[in-house]
């Protein structure tokens, strides 16, 4: 599905996350003390970061189809992207530039939890009009609640009545925006927030998992996405668990701190 914008016509996919990637860095931007161009630097640095990370992840968690089709593997216009690899290799490219800046990275990154959940309802909105995360059959609609089932196609535009994983994930990024709300406005966890919408958005991806119907390897009943959203998740606890000392926070903050 396209989106047109005036002369212009994009993969409403690609149009979604473009909006949101926008908007949750220019608001990351905005709520955070310090220089405008560093932290421009540091967000596009983030970006190109997790564009490839994104397309090695699919490539990796996809290697049986890649294997026999290397020349789509730089096509990433073609469609292909993994949240796992883009948040690795979004992480990575923040932290490059926020050393090459003498940034902190920790302040940007509590600015930016909520760009997070936008992401998430982008993509799954995305994947709503393109097909992909599309859920598990079932024997009808009349068995369901309204808005659980719909009669939704596969990667293969084929219609069947089934979970509608697209309306989960949006529902899902909606509610983890405003569960995060409240930290913010009561000044909580400062330094740990990025961190507890990572592990409340890993949380219901694993969740939403055990819906889907897309190709996935399978290791041990669990689909390998699944696996490293319960990694994601348990990394982002041991993250929430730390409490760094007040010196050493005030160090990390020295530089950039966050506008709540």
């Amino acid at each position: 599905m396209y989106t047109t914008i005036g002369p212009l016509q994009l993969q409403t996919f690609t149009f979604a996350l473009a909006l949101a990637i926008i908007a949750g860095a220019g608001v990351g931007i905005l709520r955070t003390d310090g220089p405008r161009g560093a932290l421009v630097d540091v967000c596009l640095g983030a970006l190109v970061g997790g564009i490839i990370g994104a397309r090695v992840g699919h490539v990796l968690l996809n290697w049986t189809y890649f294997s026999y089709n290397a020349n789509e593997i730089m096509r990433i216009r073609s469609g292909g992207l993994d949240w796992h690899g883009a948040l690795l290799g979004g992480l990575a490219g923040l932290w490059i530039v926020t050393r090459w800046h003498r940034v902190s990275a920790t302040a940007l990154l509590d600015s930016l939890a909520p760009a997070l959940a936008l992401l998430a309802m982008a993509g799954w909105w995305g994947c709503g009009t393109s097909n992909c995360g599309f859920g598990a059959q079932v024997d009808t609609l009349a068995n369901y609640p309204p808005l659980v089932v719909a009669e939704l196609p596969d990667v293969y535009g084929i219609p069947a009545a089934r979970y509608n994983t697209p309306l989960f994930g949006v529902g899902m990024g909606l509610l983890v925006l405003l569960l995060t709300l409240a930290p913010f406005w009561r000044g909580w966890l400062t330094g740990r927030r990025f961190w507890l919408v990572l592990a409340l958005l890993s949380a219901g991806m694993f969740a939403i998992g055990f819906l889907r119907a897309d190709y996935a390897l399978m290791v041990a009943d669990l689909r390998a996405d699944q696996w490293l959203d319960g990694a994601v998740l348990a990394f982002s606890l041991l993250m929430l668990a730390r409490r760094p000392g007040l010196q050493a926070t005030n160090q990390r903050c020295k530089n950039v701190t966050p506008i709540w």
